[in-house]
């Protein structure tokens, strides 16, 4: 489908291959499809692989105000799943989208979001950020007067220490900044949905 090797960014992912059966995305960056195939096609490798088929996408979709494609599709075991990607150059999105659909059949459709759908994954966020920053308020005061239970693993060690640096005003301080920041993003998507572009399997 394509010879060339897309620069992208997401979770543990550099680059992307979009081959005749499948997308396949590695953390490891190439310059060529022959040295992309030639790392994939080692059985030992230290690069994160990631291999979606066609076939099994249910949809891939991109708002018009976000750099990011979700695509959602099924594992091996019939489990959904999703993968979330940027390309690092503008103009490889068109390049993309023309693929998927002129040789892959994805159908294309656009849609503005509602206002509650805009900011449904936003809220949610929002709540766990209040949780989290409730939850480190009182892990700050029980440091404080020194009745915090010791931790038992490393990464507790370290939350502990990173909280005890803050103290209370410090938590508080920051717990505020991304609240504020999370009720803009609510604030201004719910009052200005975006439009998102989504592009449906020729299977669905």
């Amino acid at each position: 489908m394509s010879d060339k090797i897309f620069a992208v960014t997401g979770n543990k992912i550099a680059s992307l291959l979009i081959d005749e059966n499948s997308l396949k995305f590695s953390s490891h960056k190439f310059n060529s499809k022959e040295d992309f195939q030639s790392s994939w096609n080692k059985k030992i490798s230290l690069a994160t692989k990631v291999e979606i088929k066609y076939d099994s996408i249910k949809s891939f979709r991109k708002e018009d105000t976000d750099k990011d494609i979700l695509i959602k599709y099924k594992t091996w075991a019939g489990i959904p799943s999703h993968c979330e990607f940027a390309f690092s150059d503008n103009e490889d999105y068109e390049i993309f989208f023309n693929l998927m659909v002129k040789e892959r059949y994805f159908l294309r459709t656009e849609q503005t979001l509602t206002p509650f759908e805009a900011i449904r994954n936003h809220a949610i966020g929002l709540l766990a950020v209040i949780a989290f920053t409730v939850f480190s308020f009182y892990q700050a005061i029980e440091i404080e007067n020194g009745s915090v239970e010791e931790a038992g693993s490393g990464k507790a060690r370290m939350f502990n220490l990173i909280i005890e640096q803050l103290g209370v005003n410090g938590v508080i301080a920051i717990g505020v900044l991304i609240i504020c920041y999370f009720v803009l993003q609510i604030w201004t998507r719910f009052s200005n949905p975006p439009n998102q572009t989504r592009y449906l399997s020729p299977n669905a």
